[in-house]
């Protein structure tokens, strides 16, 4: 995380100072802490024998600490924008504005690299991460001196006039530990139908990441068709696209079927009207294997793909690339 670049939350710029002589303005992040990852798994005493005994690893959340200074050149001007802060840095707004993600949301941010893989020599990166609390901020009655007017003239035009300062301090958490690459990759499914069809997954990143889908089915099939996805994480994956409703006589309408990739599961979705509830869809998956699911590897993987189904335009896979 470069601490001299742009830092957002909730589409709010959190690391923007600007000066103007010796006032300055703005928020900055002074501190940053985004190492807190902790491994999940079983460890017991070995009976009767030195060690232990210990079963498989996985990544736990992550955990996000950021602090920083708000400056203001009048009171007034930094208690509204304290306000701001504290609304986007509030884990039940970050709830309320995404109740599908749970509130988990982009934490964006860039830093520079020598790695050839990316050659602009920047890396945009996102975490997804919810507050655990309220934000924190300290009021300190010195800084708080407002020395925004002095005399009526604005501060930034006498010389020696400070800023109003207030500390504040989030702790956030990334239930998913991926530090995510921007923008998304995507891959069009424009395979013809009835035919296997080639493709690569391009991950730069140093870590597997999940792989989503979006099928677009525009009209009701005549009959069952499927969609079907093999070689990612040794997957062989079946999507079935039905003709009628879980009752039995009701058409399908035209549907959304989307695989969410980190939650791993099917959701269906009506077309029209538009913003329709999505329905869990469990039931219409296959999987070959047992505890396999569809993830991008490091580097360039490969996969296949078939359908029965008419895919419409914007039918898609796409995934975010990560490092661990």
């Amino acid at each position: 995380m470069d601490l001299s670049k742009p830092i957002a939350y909730r589409g709010m710029q959190v690391n923007t100072l600007t000066e103007n002589g010796r006032m300055l303005k703005g928020i900055v992040v002074e501190n940053a802490d985004y190492s807190g990852v902790t491994a999940v798994g079983y460890t017991e005493k070995r009976a009767a024998a030195d060690g232990i005994h210990a079963s498989d690893v996985y990544l736990g959340p992550r955990i996000i600490e950021l602090s920083g200074f708000i400056y203001e050149p009048t009171l007034a001007e930094l208690f509204d924008t304290l306000h701001l802060m504290r609304s986007a840095f509030s884990p039940t707004a970050a709830y309320q504005e995404s109740p599908g993600d749970r509130g988990f949301l982009p934490l964006t941010f860039s830093q520079p690299t020598l790695d050839s893989d990316f050659p602009t020599g920047v890396t945009n990166l996102q975490l997804l991460a919810r507050p655990e609390a309220g934000l924190r901020f300290t009021l300190n009655r010195d800084r708080l001196a407002d020395k925004g007017l002095v005399d009526g003239v604005p501060g930034s035009a006498k010389s020696g006039v400070r800023a109003v300062v207030a500390g504040w301090a989030s702790r956030l958490i990334a239930k998913d530990p991926r530090v995510y690459v921007l923008p998304e990759q995507s891959f069009a499914l424009l395979g013809i139908k009835n035919s296997l069809t080639d493709g690569i997954a391009v991950n730069r990143g140093d870590y597997e990441t999940p792989m989503n889908m979006q099928l677009i089915v525009a009209a009701t099939p005549a009959a069952d068709a499927n969609f079907r996805l093999t070689g990612l994480n040794g997957v062989d994956m079946t999507i079935t696209v039905k003709r009628l409703q879980s009752d039995g006589t009701t058409l399908m309408p035209p549907t959304i079927y989307r695989w969410f990739g980190d939650d791993r599961v099917l959701m269906t979705q009506s077309i029209t009207p538009e913003n329709s509830p999505l329905v869990l869809r469990m039931d219409l998956v296959t999987m070959g294997q047992a505890n396999r699911k569809p993830m991008v590897a490091p580097g360039s993987p490969t996969f296949k793909y078939s359908h029965t189904a008419d895919l419409a335009s914007g039918s898609r896979l796409f995934w975010s690339e990560a490092f661990a």
